[in-house]
């Protein structure tokens, strides 16, 4: 007996299966809090085969030999075999990665597992093949907080620590559309690039958690072992809606300045291009350009500034509704 769940990702079938033991489902668990909004209904139409499956396993994946890096990780490391097309990840001894792209098939794996390793498994383990995966089948990932006002998106980019949970709180809280806290997709339409949900939880610290004392009540306890944040879904706690799908508006790079006003400062769009590109992984050429010239068309399609978010998060929020309701760029 294999325990499996069913998603549907923007037109795409994932599955996740595994072993229905304790930490099979403690694993499973970790990962349906991300992909708790594509569920599946058991026995729906939309069943068909699947696109990609990801496969919790014990057996830990050899190292490829001809593995080269593409990634340099906090923790262990990321390698893409080209010959055999492989992409590989380790997370020091008991987690592992292997991913098939061509076929869509994902394996994480975790040796002798304990409740601290539910984290990296559900997050950097997942989420680098998923986005490998995603690019192979014309759908391109970008490390970014997304939110929507009026059709049109505004997008927070950059890496971990600059703020993007605190103010995706602070604008679902100022009444917009959630679309992603951490990782959200683009597609091209025939009406133009578009921006696509990944509506998972929202990973606050706990000074994040301190502007926001009406989320108190949907906190559970103590933070789990091993995650590094609160997690909850800014949905259930302002009301917002989900936005499925939108047309690109502004893109805002932020930092915490740790000043009493925040600012904010238009952004060449070279400069924003050469900002999101460690975005693409370096794997198969074909499909890493098509990730490029989607990040290329993202930020043709928005405005761009950077924003030095100060203790007045009001007052960010203020700043950021003027670019988004603003004219689009010329």
């Amino acid at each position: 007996m294999v325990l499996e769940r069913s998603y549907g990702l923007h037109g795409l079938r994932l599955v996740v299966e595994g072993a229905p033991t304790a930490w099979g489902e403690a694993a499973a668990a970790a990962l349906h809090g991300r992909l708790a909004r594509f569920a599946l209904a058991s026995g729906s139409a939309d069943l068909a085969g699947p696109d990609l499956r990801f496969a919790l396993t014990p057996d830990l994946p050899d190292r490829p030999a001809a593995g080269r890096p593409v990634y340099d990780p906090p923790v262990g490391e990321v390698l893409y075999d080209e010959g055999e097309d492989l992409l590989y990840l380790q997370y020091g001894p008991r987690l592992g990665v292997l991913c098939e792209p061509r076929t869509g098939r994902t394996r994480l794996a975790a040796a002798e597992p304990s409740e601290a390793d539910l984290w990296p498994l559900s997050h950097p383990l997942f989420t680098l093949p998923l986005v490998e995966l995603l690019k192979r089948r014309g759908l391109y990932a970008v490390h970014a907080a997304g939110l929507s006002r009026g059709g049109r998106a505004l997008l927070l980019a950059g890496h971990s620590g600059a703020g993007k949970s605190t103010l995706t709180m602070a604008l679902a809280r100022a009444g917009f559309g959630f679309l992603v806290d951490d990782t959200l997709l683009l597609a091209h339409r025939p009406e133009g690039l578009r921006i696509l949900a990944f509506p998972d939880e929202v990973d606050l610290t706990e000074e994040s958690v301190g502007f926001f004392p009406e989320i108190a009540p949907h906190l559970e306890g103590e933070p789990r072992e091993g995650w590094r944040k609160r997690q909850l879904r800014a949905e259930q706690v302002y009301r917002s809606e989900v936005v499925w799908e939108c047309a690109p508006g502004a893109l805002v790079f932020p930092r915490v300045a740790g000043t009493a006003e925040s600012a904010l400062t238009p952004l060449d769009p070279a400069e924003a291009l050469f900002e999101l590109a460690p975005n693409v992984l370096l794997t198969e050429p074909r499909s890493s350009q098509a990730h490029l010239d989607a990040l290329a068309a993202l930020v043709e399609a928005s405005a761009c500034y950077r924003l030095a978010t100060g203790r007045d998060l009001e007052g960010a929020v203020r700043l950021l509704e003027e670019v988004v309701d603003g004219p689009p760029p010329a």
